[in-house]
């Protein structure tokens, strides 16, 4: 027997000689079941049988049970709205990104940011005004006739 937190757990040895929890076992079977509704028929070309399902649930296993429950609830939160927006990294089941989402608790990439105000006149004809006199400049290396 192992313990995980302050509770002990039986290990089951696998196949593959990994000692694997019952707990493990639980939260990477609730993971996988997540991932089947969120993804639906993508999910079933993937892992189209229970033997292919089975054996990628043990190859992850290690790297799903690193995380508490409500890591894995967010990184699938996470993954189901990158879903909603279209984002092309996660249209497929990616057991690895979508982990790493669970790891980057702070990063970045996965927090929404607040618009940034419109900028004002005074900015936009600066801008302007810097690219009239680039252009200019480029113009008048090229050998242009035009420098204005």
């Amino acid at each position: 027997m192992r313990s995980v937190g302050s509770l002990p757990t039986r290990s089951t040895p696998s196949k593959t000689g990994d000692d694997v929890s019952e707990e493990q076992k639980q939260r990477t079977i609730l993971f996988f079941t997540r991932l089947k509704l969120i993804y639906g028929k993508r999910f079933l070309m993937q892992w189209p049988d229970a033997e292919t399902l089975r054996k990628a649930r043990r190859e992850w296993a290690g790297q799903v049970s690193r995380y508490s429950w409500a890591e894995l609830e967010r990184a699938l939160e996470i993954t189901k709205q990158a879903l909603v927006d279209g984002d092309p990294d996660f249209y497929w089941p990616d057991i690895g990104r979508i982990l790493g989402v669970a790891r980057a608790r702070t990063r970045a990439a996965h927090r929404v940011f607040q618009r940034a105000l419109p900028e004002g006149e005074g900015v936009k004809r600066a801008r302007l005004e810097a690219g009239r006199q680039g252009m200019a400049q480029i113009r008048q290396l090229m050998g242009g006739g035009h420098a204005g």
